[in-house]
């Protein structure tokens, strides 16, 4: 009978990709500077298949506002402890330092996106990390709050980048 064989660099490739594949992420990789843009936090699954029933979002710091969007069957909160207010074109905006949607139930083979309308920073070039705890049913936790520590680190439970690019 022969034999296959599998070349080591795609099992290491496979096993890189694997974590990265597998978490809460958000629906883009790119926003432009000072703008209001929509993302969505994209929750592909539950914990082990366990039901998601909290999602907890820690707000980068260099957003100028953020509003998270009421999810029916969910509780909204947001935290301003550590928070930041800026004066804008349209007034003050709080600019909370947690938003979470607590106690729904989200099946771990359904899929579900919370929604918030951000500010960006006025200048471009920033990397923005989005931290987000995941807690789903029995007590089962899945935390996506590592950043990489230097260029070509990956954090095996990373938390979701984006980058700010030029306006327009």
């Amino acid at each position: 009978m022969p034999r296959t064989r599998i070349p080591a660099a795609a099992i290491g490739l496979s096993l890189l990709a694997g974590p990265a594949l597998a978490h809460v992420t958000v629906d883009r990789a790119t926003m432009p500077a000072d703008s209001y843009v929509r993302i969505a936090i994209r929750v592909p699954h539950g914990c082990e298949g366990a039901a998601t029933t909290g999602i907890r979002l820690q707000v980068p710091p260099e957003l100028r506002g953020a509003k998270p969007m009421p999810l029916a069957g969910w509780t909204l909160t947001t935290r301003m402890e550590g928070g930041v207010t800026v004066q804008g074109e349209h007034g003050t905006a709080h600019v909370p330092r947690e938003v979470s949607w607590q106690g729904g139930n989200l099946p771990d083979e359904q899929y579900q996106e919370f929604v918030m309308l951000v500010r960006t920073p006025s200048e471009q070039g920033a990397t923005l990390y989005f931290p987000v705890v995941q807690e789903c049913e029995g007590g089962k936790v899945s935390r996506w709050i590592e950043r990489p520590a230097g260029p070509g680190d990956r954090p095996r439970y990373p938390a979701y980048a984006i980058r700010i690019v030029p306006k327009g």
